[in-house]
């Protein structure tokens, strides 16, 4: 289960990297209709590193993953909210990533 946790949430933080990608032009993701500005391909950048943080403090046995975790959640989602139209069955992972953080509390 902690694999396939990791896995799921490696595979989500890689979707922000795409953000990332697209809004300084490194890639050309035409999945994406909408454009992204700089500033926000800077947070989407920020929520990548918090996402991949998050997975490593959390095989490693940190309990720091969780507040990683739940500020990755929160700034994911407000991107999700400004790209809706392209972004909005990212909310789903994030729902899961918030309940598996909220049952891991001890």
């Amino acid at each position: 289960m902690k694999t396939a946790f990791a896995i799921f949430m490696t595979i989500h933080g890689l979707i922000h990297l795409l953000g990332f990608l697209k809004a300084f032009q490194l890639a050309d993701i035409k999945d994406f209709k909408r454009p992204i500005s700089r500033q926000a391909g800077i947070f989407w950048m920020i929520s990548f590193i918090l996402v991949i943080s998050a997975v490593n403090l959390y095989l490693a046995g940190n309990s720091y993953y969780i507040g990683f975790g739940f500020t990755a959640i929160l700034i994911s989602q407000v991107l999700i909210i400004g790209a809706w139209e392209d972004a909005k069955y990212g909310t789903i992972p994030n729902i899961i990533f918030a309940i598996l953080l909220l049952l891991s509390f001890q």
